[in-house]
């Protein structure tokens, strides 16, 4: 999941973060919690958790300023974007609180023995 790779990255903060953001949204202290990282984001409601590439806005081939470019390379027309309300991408991904908790959690395991890996060397 390059969600993890390109926002969360190393940082066992963004983990609690994200993880403190879940418990808010299960125990229905928010309704919904928001996630912007370099290259995705992220939405956790009671339904579950949407994750979605940022459309970067560039010039088409075409010159055109206005032209709206997904992650993936596709154009989208502006107007129809703004009456969607969003942008369709083949790159959204969607999950359950659960599953988003147990992916978050594997993901700091992973980084945490990045951190620390196990020394077998004996030090003098």
């Amino acid at each position: 999941m390059s969600f993890l790779e390109t926002d969360v990255q190393g940082s066992e903060y963004i983990c609690h973060d994200l993880m403190n953001d879940l418990t808010a949204v299960e125990d229905e202290t928010v309704s919904t919690r928001e996630f912007v990282g370099n290259a995705h984001s992220a939405v956790i409601t009671p339904d579950g958790v949407t994750i979605c590439s940022i459309a970067e806005e560039t010039k088409d081939e075409s010159g055109d300023a206005g032209a709206n470019t997904t992650n993936s390379g596709d154009t989208v027309d502006p107007s129809a974007a703004a009456d969607s309300k969003e942008i369709p991408d083949e790159t959204t991904y969607v999950t359950t609180l659960k599953h988003f908790r147990e992916i978050l959690e594997d993901w700091e395991a992973f980084i945490l023995d990045e951190e620390d890996p196990l020394d077998d060397s004996i030090h003098v």
